[in-house]
């Protein structure tokens, strides 16, 4: 309480607006998977945004701020470059690409805007890193939660919604949180952070990610190295004669604490071993996602399948369903290569070797403590760099922002050099300030279509809670009122299509001649822009036996088995088509991985269907 009556008021102002930000963008209002889809939350963010950028206005005219270069001026050329050329290559996934690059620009603009604060105001990095603290707080309070109220002790999402996601921000928590214990001055202060990176580790154990396990050791293992660096300690001889120095009581703690980490790690080893018994968590997933990204690379070397187009292009490859479609290759180089190729590569390996040769560079600027300190911060860019060779969790946005801050505070934007000309680093900021104004323009844009949009599937959802029963058409018919002004707004976007279709196809099964037409008509729309999504093209056979053509259904049948041939629905039938065999759905067992998961979340939780029930009631959820 004294420390905050002797803070200036600016000061407090701004560790507080840092706090709150940090919060919400780990909440899920905030960049989160949740906050992201739904338009209440998109609309808050956008002004969270608007806010952040007249303070940063404010103050860079007041304090006559000065433009740095950035680490990463040289790369960003080489990114823009694959991006676009990835992007025109592939014109027929150009949609995705363009939802893609609205967070590609975004995430420049935050790292520019981030560059910028701290190089002219350095005292700002403890503020951010106090912030980041108390959101891990806050996500590990909510780990806590979910094991009070489900019961469940494993794969702990919290606030993320996705376990892989808790534990890369838990690898980047953890080292600012051991920094905090370095630091402490007192021993109740080193408890309680000691505490806090206890609970974040066993957080993050329990989580079962494994890469983010291996992202944890290695951030630890590159903090102990450098640490031993600094102090000259690399040298078995002189660590001995630094060992023999230390007091017995010493020795003694340090000896516990290696039979700690030692059982540490059996427990990790034999968690990764259980691991492989679960059936989501099988070895062959990654191999089979791997795989399909070298076919994809293979396919288009030089500008890859375009922007966000892997989950698009997964179907090519795996067998969906029962094997569950993923928007990323789960390896960052990988999903870099299949998507944008070789351009994308390169500008991936210039960006790591301009941080390595940035991150040398600060090591030898730095001296002393100073040093010491620093090293905290390489820790986490280590971690999340490793994790990211078994996941791709930046694609979350929360994930995304935390690597950038991280990448920000090691990269030490306060030894940049200025501008030689005043009126540069003016132009420059000019420059993001336009950015943003232009973002935040296409982000409401986009915010009230997504409003329509979501109106639409409530209005499905309230008419399909028990898709076995007859339902009422009506609302259905209001839906497809407003998917028909969004499609006329935005013919493109695959999903409106997707969702149209089923909603016709619905009516179709109850009855609805016009329903069928119509459906055929959504579905080839779709499958014009998404030729590789099994259950449409089975969903399309359906309808167009429905209508009488049987040849077409034959086809479209073919078509679903060639691209899903482990799903023994659409073998049997097939079989029934070619037989002449009257309509009549399959009953087979239930399974969740029987199942094809949509590409688009919102979508599979609006309609509680997959396949249209001409197909089969028992594979939709139950």
């Amino acid at each position: 309480m004294q420390n905050l009556k002797s803070m200036p008021l600016g000061r407090f102002s701004e560790r507080l607006a840092i706090a709150v930000v940090c919060l919400y963008l780990l909440s899920p209002f905030g960049t989160t998977f949740n906050g992201v889809v739904i338009p209440d939350t998109q609309a808050l963010t956008c002004g969270l945004i608007f806010a952040a950028l007249v303070a940063w206005s404010v103050l860079r005219i007041r304090h006559k701020w000065r433009w740095r270069r950035s680490s990463l001026d040289p790369v960003m050329p080489l990114w823009l470059l694959a991006i676009g050329a990835s992007m025109l290559a592939n014109p027929e996934a150009m949609r995705r690409g363009l939802i893609a690059l609205w967070f590609v620009v975004a995430y420049i603009g935050a790292w520019y805007f981030l560059q910028d604060w701290l190089a002219n105001r350095p005292c700002s990095k403890e503020l951010i890193v106090d912030g980041l603290l108390g959101a891990g707080l806050m996500v590990i309070i909510f780990s806590a939660l979910e094991m009070l109220y489900t019961g469940r002790l494993l794969q702990l999402v919290s606030l993320m919604g996705n376990s892989n996601a808790l534990g890369t921000v838990l690898v980047v928590i953890v080292p600012l949180a051991l920094r905090k214990v370095w630091q402490a001055r007192d021993g109740a202060q080193r408890a309680v952070w000691r505490l806090y990176s206890a609970v974040a580790i066993a957080n993050l154990i329990l989580t079962l990610s494994r890469g983010a396990w291996i992202g944890l050791v290695a951030a630890c293992a590159t903090l102990l190295l450098l640490l031993l660096a600094h102090y000259g300690l690399l040298s078995p001889a002189r660590f001995l004669v630094w060992w023999v120095k230390r007091s017995e009581r010493t020795r003694r703690l340090a000896f516990a604490a290696s039979v700690v980490l030692s059982l540490c790690l059996a427990c990790a080893a034999a968690l990764i071993v259980f691991s492989f018994t679960l059936n989501e968590r099988r070895a062959g997933l990654r191999t089979e996602i791997w795989r399909s990204a070298l076919i994809q690379f293979s396919d288009a070397p030089f500008a890859g399948q375009g922007l966000f187009a892997f989950g698009r292009n997964n179907g090519r490859s795996l067998s969906i369903p029962p094997a569950q479609s993923y928007a990323h290759a789960h390896n960052l180089p990988l999903n870099v290569a299949a998507e944008m190729g070789i351009l994308g590569l390169s500008a991936l390996g210039a960006t790591v070797a301009l941080t390595v040769q940035r991150l040398y560079r600060v090591w030898h600027v730095k001296t002393g403590e100073d040093r010491a300190d620093w090293i905290f911060f390489v820790a986490p860019v280590v971690g999340f760099g490793v994790h990211h060779f078994f996941d791709v969790t930046a694609m979350m946005p929360a994930v995304a922002l935390l690597g950038i801050v991280a990448l920000v505070l090691a990269c030490e934007a306060s030894h940049d050099r200025s501008f030689s000309s005043a009126r540069s680093g003016t132009v420059c900021a000019l420059g993001l300030s336009l950015l943003w104004i232009c973002l935040l323009a296409v982000g409401l844009r986009t915010t009230q279509i997504n409003s329509r949009y979501i109106e639409a599937l409530r209005l499905s959802l309230a008419s399909s809670e028990n898709p076995k029963q007859s339902k009422p058409a009506f609302q259905y018919r209001q839906a497809l009122d407003s998917l028909d002004e969004l499609i006329a707004s935005d013919p493109t976007m695959p999903v409106y299509h997707l969702q149209s279709a089923i909603l016709w196809g619905l009516l179709a099964a109850g009855g609805e001649g016009e329903g069928i037409g119509r459906g055929i008509e959504s579905f080839g729309r779709f499958l014009e822009l998404e030729p590789y999504h099994a259950t449409s093209w089975a969903n399309l056979a359906v309808l167009q036996w429905q209508s009488g053509d049987r040849l077409a259904a034959i086809r479209s049948m073919e078509r679903a088995r060639s691209l899903a041939p482990r799903l023994p629905l659409f073998a049997i039938k097939l079989y029934q088509y070619r037989n002449d065999d009257p309509i009549a759905p399959i009953s087979l067992p239930h399974s969740r991985y029987n199942q094809d998961f949509t590409r688009y979340q919102y979508l599979t939780e609006s309609l509680p269907v997959t396949f249209l029930p001409q197909i089969s009631w028992s594979f939709q959820r139950p």
